[in-house]
């Protein structure tokens, strides 16, 4: 099964703050602009500078975001900003937000994972990739030999001792906090031996599914034959097999999926079809919607069926169907909606160009989806429910994958607190 080590870490000196929510960021790919700016005027240390720096018209081969990562990560090395851990460890992490007026805590551990191609079985992916964000990705990886953000991966941890584990090493102090966000972090560290070997053992019956930072996954499978290559010599505990995960326990009360709604950029002809193309597959029935956030009240009622609402031009129609099966696995809603609407959908393009990549922009928040569709950006919106984490893993244990941003697991993993050195003579434990 999985092979799950404990890193040497690269982290920011304990001694540079005492919070390190100043230089931390969230994970690139949720970062709109005028985040990534304010990101850069939050603290000259931040992390964004190295994982998703900013662009510039006057860009050269020698001189682009990704080799200015590169001399960043080289001076932060050289004057102690980032610094190595002495020896191998696995970093237990409590996140901590507000949800609906309760805090809520999840709880993990980071950690390297042996790198598996997904046909291995072990290492398990539930979405498809676009082509762009691997390219940037790797990019960046090769050219700093390091990897700045966690991959976010869940295990069944029922009838291990795992949560044990992580509990007996955070009734200490914690070794680094990040607080004042959205959300507070804290983490620590467990290098015991014995503990060290446990929680590794634990790991090795247990397969790992992929919840968030797929394009990265396979950049890093990417990356590490290209080193191999590279460096023939480099040891099978070499740091670039392996990829920095985050793990979270799939029972964790603390694991929270939000859906991830839809905004079609749609042709007057495609909109024009929407209306007949959902009704051959759905129920559809105007509904009276007062503010754009219940629609995930209304949705809810709705579970044991296929359900979206539909919001264009002013108003609001639901959409329903019984719930199907395909092979005795269940189809989900974000399926359902890929197959029977949005392909179908696409047909209507007279130009032929309309994909899931060009056509369709993402968001958790109702009032940005509403906002951009009576702005004109966006042609039509549509709500869905959250999708179902054991359903994800029942069908990715049988090599099912689901369209792109079938689910967002929120909050989103920090960058930067703990972080991947792929140098050839660094390994893991």
């Amino acid at each position: 099964m999985a092979v799950v080590r404990p890193l040497r870490a690269l982290r920011y000196n304990d001694e540079l703050c005492a919070d390190l929510a100043p230089l931390l960021a969230p994970p690139y790919d949720v970062i709109k602009d005028d985040e990534q700016q304010a990101l850069y005027d939050k603290d000259v240390h931040n992390i964004i500078r190295l994982e998703y720096g900013l662009q510039s018209t006057n860009d050269t081969v020698e001189d682009n975001r990704y080799t200015r990562a590169r001399a960043t990560l080289a001076a932060w090395l050289a004057d102690n900003t980032l610094v190595m851990e002495a020896r191998p460890a696995f970093y237990p992490h409590v996140q901590q937000y507000d949800w609906e007026g309760q805090m809520v805590e999840r709880r993990g551990f980071f950690a390297a994972v042996e790198l598996q191609r997904f046909d291995e079985g072990d290492i398990l992916p539930h979405e498809w990739t676009l082509k762009g964000p691997k390219e940037d990705r790797l990019r960046l990886m090769r050219t700093c030999h390091a990897s700045f953000s966690p991959i976010f991966g869940l295990y069944d941890g029922r009838h291990t001792e795992i949560g044990e584990l992580l509990e007996r090493t955070a009734a200490a102090a914690p070794l680094a906090v990040a607080a004042g966000c959205d959300y507070d972090d804290r983490l620590w560290r467990m290098d015991d031996p014995t503990m060290v070997a446990a929680l590794s053992e634990a790991l090795s019956k247990r397969q790992i599914l992929i919840a968030d930072g797929h394009h990265r996954y396979e950049t890093m499978l990417a990356l590490r034959d290209i080193l191999r290559e590279q460096f023939p010599a480099a040891p099978l505990t070499a740091a670039f097999n392996y990829v920095l995960m985050t793990l979270v326990d799939i029972n964790d009360p603390g694991l929270l999926v939000l859906p991830t709604h839809r905004l079609l950029l749609a042709t007057h002809e495609m909109l024009a079809a929407a209306p007949c193309i959902a009704c051959e597959s759905f129920r559809s029935e105007p509904i009276d919607v007062p503010h754009p956030d219940a629609v995930t009240i209304l949705l809810a009622k709705h579970r044991d069926e296929h359900a979206f609402i539909v919001y264009r031009a002013g108003g609001y129609t639901l959409l329903t169907a019984p719930k199907t099966e395909l092979n005795g696995l269940p189809v989900l809603d974000v399926t359902a909606l890929q197959e029977r609407i949005l392909t179908p959908l696409f047909s209507h393009d007279p130009g032929g160009q309309a994909t899931v990549e060009r056509n369709v922009r993402y968001t958790i928040k109702p009032t940005e989806a509403v906002a951009r569709v009576d702005s004109g950006e966006a042609g039509l919106a549509i709500f869905l429910n959250p999708t179902p984490v054991p359903d994800v893993l029942t069908l990715a244990a049988r090599g099912i994958r689901l369209p792109q941003k079938s689910t967002y697991f929120y909050p989103k993993l920090p960058t930067g607190l703990v972080m991947h050195n792929l140098q050839p003579e660094v390994t893991v434990g």
